[in-house]
C-alpha cells in the first residue's frame, strides 16, 4: 500500500513539473516580457511627446480656451477673438466666418479641463498628454483584474500597448482629444456595474450621471439600462448628473443654453458642409509662447471622417436631415433593448459597450480615427469569454495591423484610413449579441 502511494505521489509530482515547467525559467520569462512591454510603452510615449511638442493640439486648444471663457463668464461656443483681447482666449483654428467656435464639448467637460486651463498652453499640452497615458493605463488596470487567466491578461496588455502604435491613438494625442477620458469613465461604470455590489451602487450611479453630463448622447444607452437593471443606481446618477450640470452653471449661468444652441448650429453647419473662408486677421506671432504656424497646424496625422452623414453626402445626398440617422439609431437601440431584455446583465453590458462605439456614426458631427478608442470596452468584454471568440479576435488583430500601416504610410487616398474602423465596427456588432459567439461564459439564467 505504501509503495503504491509513493508511486502515485511521484507521478503526481512529475505531472505538476511538466505542467508548470521550471519555476525559475517561468519567472525569468515574465520579467523579460514585462521589460519588453515597458520599453515599447516608453518608446510610444516618447513618440507622442515629440509629436505634441511640434504641434498645436488643435482640439485641445479649443477646449482650453473654452474652459477659460467659461470660467470668465464668456460664451465659449460663440466667442470671436479680436486683437486686443487676451491671447489666452485665442483659438487660431476657429473659423470666424461661422457663428460658432470649434468648442463642441459640454460645459461639464470644459469644467473638468479648468485646472489644465490655468496653466500656460505648452505646459497644459504636456500635462494632458501624461493624463491621456494615465487614463489609458487606468482602462488597462480596470479590466486587467477581471480577465480570467494570465495569458488573457498578457494579451490584453499587448493589445493596449499595440493600440498606442496605431493611427487612432496618434491622431488622439496629436489633436489632444478626450475620448480616453470617456472610455475610462465608461469602463469604471461598466466594471462597477458588473460587480453589482450594494455598497458601490451609488458610486456607479454617480459616474453614470457624470458621463451623461460630460457626453449627453450617452443617455440613450445608459438611461434604459438603469431603468431595466440598475434602479439602485438612480440616486447616485441624479447626484452625478446634478453635479455635472449645476457646477458649470454656477460659474456661467448661460453655459448650457449656449451649448444647446451651438450644437444645433454645428449640426446645420456639418450637414450642409459649410466652410466659408474668413477674412484676414493679424494674429500675434506667438501665442502663449507657441509660434503661430505651430499652434495652427492641423494636418499632422492623416484622418478621414467616417460618420454616416459623411457617407450619405458622398453619395450625393446633402444636406442630410438630422432626424433620419438619429431616428434609425433610436429604432435600432429600441429593438435591441426589447430583444435583449431577458438576457443576463453581462450580455447587456457587453452590448452597451458595442453601442458606445456604434452611436457616434449616427451623430451629426465629425467622426475621426480617434473615436476608435471607444471599442476598447467591447474588446475587454469579449476577451473575458471562455473560449475567446475567434472572429472578433481576428478583426481586432486586423484593425491593429491596419492601424500600424496607416500611420507608417500616411495614405493619400482617404478611404483607406477607414479600414481599421471597419474592422472595429465588426467587433462592435459582435458585442450586441455576444452569446451567438461565446455561449459558455456570457450565457446564464435570465434575471428575475
Amino acid at each position: 500500500m505504501e509503495r503504491g502511494e509513493l508511486a502515485c505521489g511521484l507521478r503526481s509530482l512529475r505531472l505538476r513539473r511538466e505542467v508548470s515547467g521550471h519555476p525559475g525559467s517561468s519567472s525569468l520569462g515574465r520579467w523579460v516580457a514585462g521589460a519588453a512591454l515597458a520599453v515599447l510603452a516608453l518608446i510610444s510615449l516618447v513618440l507622442d511627446w515629440n509629436l505634441v511638442s511640434d504641434t498645436g493640439s488643435i482640439d485641445f486648444r479649443n477646449r482650453i480656451t473654452g474652459a477659460r471663457l467659461l470660467v470668465a463668464g464668456e460664451d465659449p461656443y460663440h466667442y470671436k477673438w479680436l486683437p486686443g483681447a487676451p491671447a489666452s482666449w485665442c483659438d487660431v483654428y476657429a473659423n470666424r466666418a461661422l457663428p460658432i467656435t470649434k468648442t463642441t464639448v459640454s460645459p461639464a467637460m470644459l469644467l473638468l479641463g479648468a485646472p489644465l486651463a490655468a496653466l500656460t498652453y505648452p505646459l497644459a499640452q504636456k500635462a494632458w498628454l501624461l493624463c491621456e497615458w494615465a487614463l489609458l493605463g487606468g482602462i488597462w488596470w480596470l479590466w486587467f483584474g477581471l480577465l480570467p487567466d494570465r495569458r488573457i491578461r498578457i494579451a490584453w496588455t499587448a493589445l493596449i500597448l499595440g493600440f498606442t502604435y496605431t493611427l487612432a491613438w496618434r491622431h488622439h494625442t496629436d489633436r489632444g482629444q478626450a475620448y480616453v477620458l470617456l472610455v475610462y469613465l465608461f469602463s469604471l461604470w461598466l466594471t462597477l456595474s458588473l460587480k453589482h455590489k450594494r455598497e458601490t451602487s451609488k458610486w456607479a450611479g454617480a459616474i453614470a450621471g457624470l458621463l451623461i453630463a460630460v457626453r449627453p448622447p450617452l443617455l440613450l444607452i445608459l438611461v434604459p439600462f438603469l431603468s431595466l437593471r440598475r434602479k439602485d443606481q438612480w440616486k447616485g446618477a441624479a447626484a452625478g448628473l446634478a453635479a455635472g450640470m449645476v457646477l458649470p452653471w454656477l460659474l456661467n449661468g448661460d453655459c448650457w443654453a449656449n451649448y444647446g444652441k451651438a450644437m444645433s448650429e454645428w449640426s446645420d453647419v456639418y450637414r450642409n458642409d459649410r466652410n466659408p473662408s474668413p477674412g484676414a486677421l493679424p494674429y500675434p506671432a506667438e501665442i502663449e509662447g507657441v509660434k503661430l504656424d505651430q499652434i495652427a497646424r492641423y494636418a499632422v496625422q492623416q484622418y478621414a471622417d467616417s460618420s454616416l452623414f459623411r457617407l450619405l453626402r458622398s453619395w450625393g445626398w446633402a444636406p442630410v436631415p438630422a432626424p433620419i440617422p438619429l431616428g434609425v439609431l433610436l429604432l435600432a437601440l429600441g429593438f435591441w433593448f426589447v430583444g435583449s431584455r431577458h438576457r443576463p446583465d453581462e450580455v447587456l453590458l457587453c452590448g452597451l459597450a458595442g453601442w458606445s462605439f456604434l452611436a457616434d456614426f449616427f451623430l451629426p458631427a465629425y467622426r475621426n480615427p480617434y473615436n476608435d478608442l471607444m471599442i476598447l470596452t467591447g474588446i475587454a468584454f469579449l476577451i473575458r469569454a471562455q473560449p475567446i471568440p475567434r472572429a472578433p479576435l481576428v478583426l481586432c488583430a486586423m484593425a491593429l495591423a491596419l492601424g500600424w500601416v496607416m500611420i507608417a504610410v500616411m495614405p493619400g487616398t482617404l478611404w483607406l484610413v477607414h479600414l481599421p474602423t471597419l474592422a472595429f465596427l465588426g467587433v462592435a456588432i459582435t458585442c450586441l449579441h455576444p452569446t451567438d459567439w461565446i455561449p459558455p461564459r456570457l450565457s446564464g439564467p435570465s434575471p428575475q
